[in-house]
């Protein structure tokens, strides 16, 4: 282990440059925080670098040994602090590769559909994961790679597979699949029962505004969730979970 007592230190810098997409981007790392998150990193995730709390080091210290990382270093709680992107920082926190961009496969997947907010992104991923559809395409979102999107899965990123494409790409490579757009003026999906014969896409549009035309074009059919007391929407993240359920468990 090596300690880091300075803001100052290039390696420190370098770290919490990660907190951007630019850095992101350029080094082909992004960081992956909480005692649970790190704890749970897939073996096929490359861990870099191992970064704890001076208070948390003891703690943690079996945590770096269980993933077989050496390159492990301690910082001042106060340091910690300014690389943490939550109100309680856990005191753990991983450096890891990001993968290879994956390419859209025939198999099941969710297309969000400019979805900015990193919440909603991360908690589509980990509802996906809990579904086992491991596929997003992400068309026109914010980043996957961000400490909020990676929080809010809570570490599913890392247990699906994200290919960012634009609105066109995204089209073609779905044509093996029947594509499903959740928007309110679309038919009740609790009285729609999918094929099983092909893999489905259902497109989840932003809250500010839905789907877009060139997905409401390619929809096969467009799906609704009943709303009731004058509610007009839900956040997209819940509509997107009920939804997915309702498609992988009603086939």
């Amino acid at each position: 282990m090596k300690e880091i007592t300075s803001a100052s230190n290039e390696r420190f810098k370098r770290i919490k440059s990660l907190k951007t997409k630019a850095a992101r981007k350029e080094l082909g790392l992004m960081l992956a925080e909480g005692e649970r998150t790190v704890r749970d990193l897939p073996d096929e995730v490359a861990i870099r670098t191992l970064v704890f709390a001076a208070s948390q080091a003891d703690k943690f210290a079996p945590l770096a040994k269980s993933k077989g990382v050496d390159d492990v270093l301690i910082v001042p709680d106060k340091l910690f602090d300014s690389l943490s992107d939550t109100v309680t920082p856990s005191g753990a926190l991983a450096v890891v590769v990001i993968p290879p961009p994956p390419a859209v496969t025939a198999a099941d997947c969710v297309v969000l559909d400019g979805i900015s907010d990193p919440g909603n992104f991360g908690t589509i991923i980990r509802t996906c994961a809990a579904c086992g559809v491991e596929q997003i395409v992400a068309v026109g979102c914010t980043d996957p790679t961000s400490p909020k999107v990676v929080r809010a899965s809570m570490g599913c990123v890392f247990r699906t597979r994200v290919v960012e494409c634009n609105a066109d790409e995204a089209a073609t490579a779905l044509a093996g699949h029947d594509v499903y757009a959740l928007d309110m003026g679309g038919e009740n999906i609790f009285a729609f029962k999918r094929p099983d014969d092909k893999p489905f896409a259902l497109v989840v549009g932003s809250e500010a505004h839905g789907v877009s035309p060139l997905f409401r074009a390619r929809a096969d059919k467009t799906l609704s969730l009943p709303m009731t007391n004058g509610v007009e929407s839900l956040n997209a993240a819940i509509a997107a979970s009920v939804a997915l359920y309702q498609l992988v468990c009603r086939k």
